[in-house]
C-alpha cells in the first residue's frame, strides 16, 4: 500500500505540473515590452494557483465521513494531510520570507499539534483558502532584490527562491497523497472525471 501511494504521489506531482504548464498565461505579444520585475513571483503563483485549486476540489469532494481515514497506523490521515498542507504554506514562508503568519491563524511551530486541530470538512477548507490567500500575500508583494537573499533552511543555506520553489513542490507532493487517499475510498478526483487516456481517445 506505501509503494501505491508513494507511486500515485509522485505522478500526481507530475501531472500537476504538466497541467500547470498547459494553463500558464499565454505569452505576450512580441511587441510588447515584458517587464522583468515580479516574473519569477508571477510565474510561482501561477503553477501554485493551479494546485491550489485543486486542492480545494478535491477536499471539497471527499465525504466528510472520509476525514479520519488513514492508510495505515502511524500515517496522516485525510483531515491531518489537508491541515499540514496549510501548515506548511505558513511555516515556509516564514522561513523563506521572514513574513509572520497571521495572528488569527493560530499557527506555531508544532506540526504534531497542528494536524490534529480538527477533522472538520468545512473548517479545514477555510483553513486551508486563510493560508493560500496569506502565500498570494507573502509572494506578491516580495521584491526581486529579496529573490537571491541566502536564509537557513533545515541547516541548509539556500536562497529565498529556492524555498519558495519548495513551498510549490511541497503542496504537489500533498496533493499526490490526497489523490491516492481519494482513489483508495473510490473517490476520482474531480478535475479527471472527464479526461481520457491516449489509447482511450482511438476506440470508437
Amino acid at each position: 500500500m506505501k509503494n501505491v501511494i508513494r507511486t500515485t504521489s509522485i505522478f500526481g506531482v507530475m501531472f500537476g505540473l504538466l497541467g500547470a504548464a498547459a494553463h500558464a498565461a499565454p505569452t505576450p505579444a512580441p511587441s510588447a515590452a515584458p517587464s522583468a520585475k515580479g516574473a519569477f513571483q508571477r510565474d510561482l503563483l501561477g503553477v501554485y494557483s493551479y494546485n491550489e485549486k485543486q486542492v480545494l476540489q478535491l477536499e471539497e469532494a471527499v465525504p466528510q465521513n472520509k476525514f479520519n481515514w488513514r492508510p495505515a497506523p502511524g500515517v496522516r490521515s485525510i483531515a491531518e494531510a489537508y491541515l499540514h498542507i496549510a501548515f506548511s504554506n505558513y511555516g515556509l514562508t516564514k522561513m523563506a520570507t521572514g513574513k509572520e503568519p497571521p495572528a488569527d491563524a493560530g499557527w506555531e511551530m508544532n506540526p504534531a499539534k497542528w494536524d490534529k486541530k480538527t477533522t472538520d470538512k468545512a473548517e479545514i477548507k477555510k483553513i486551508l483558502e486563510k493560508s493560500f490567500a496569506h502565500v498570494h500575500e507573502v509572494i506578491s508583494s516580495l521584491p526581486d532584490t529579496d529573490l537571491d537573499k541566502m536564509v537557513t533552511f533545515f541547516g541548509h543555506d539556500m536562497s529565498v527562491r529556492s524555498v519558495l520553489i519548495i513551498l510549490v513542490g511541497h503542496m504537489n507532493e500533498h496533493l499526490g497523497q490526497e489523490v491516492a487517499y481519494a482513489r483508495s475510498n473510490k473517490i476520482v478526483p474531480p478535475w479527471s472525471k472527464d479526461e481520457k487516456m491516449p489509447m482511450d481517445a482511438k476506440k470508437p
